[in-house]
């Protein structure tokens, strides 16, 4: 994956009066990935209007004491899951995920009519 070239999602921040996270999700990008900026309070709500489930990997790109730090995957589920896990918030991230740039980056096994958003406590 091409970080570099990932996709920014603008951070939005949840404040005291509210905000209506549907309005802020974007296309996921299926290309590069995306990426936010992270402050170890920032979480990313993925939803997958789709007919089958899609895994998003968040990229460690670690090593602790020689030690590979492994990457995050989470399946969201199908559309429609009874359980409602087509509609996740993942996070917040450590610095585990925080890359050199600031940014966590993350990736998609599909993105077929899969939104995403950034949102900052």
């Amino acid at each position: 994956m091409a970080y570099a070239s990932a996709v920014a999602l603008t951070v939005q921040d949840i404040d005291r009066d509210g905000i209506s996270s549907d309005e802020d999700l974007v296309a996921a990008d299926g290309t590069h990935g995306n990426k936010f900026a992270d402050n170890g309070r920032t979480f990313l709500r993925v939803v997958n209007a789709s007919a089958g489930d899609i895994v998003v990997t968040v990229h460690a790109e670690r090593t602790i004491d020689g030690l590979v730090v492994p990457d995050l995957e989470v399946t969201v589920k199908a559309t429609g899951d009874e359980d409602g896990l087509d509609d996740l918030f993942i996070g917040p991230f450590t610095s585990n995920f925080r890359q050199t740039d600031g940014y966590v980056w993350c990736e998609y096994d599909d993105v077929t009519t899969f939104t995403v958003g950034a949102f900052r406590i």
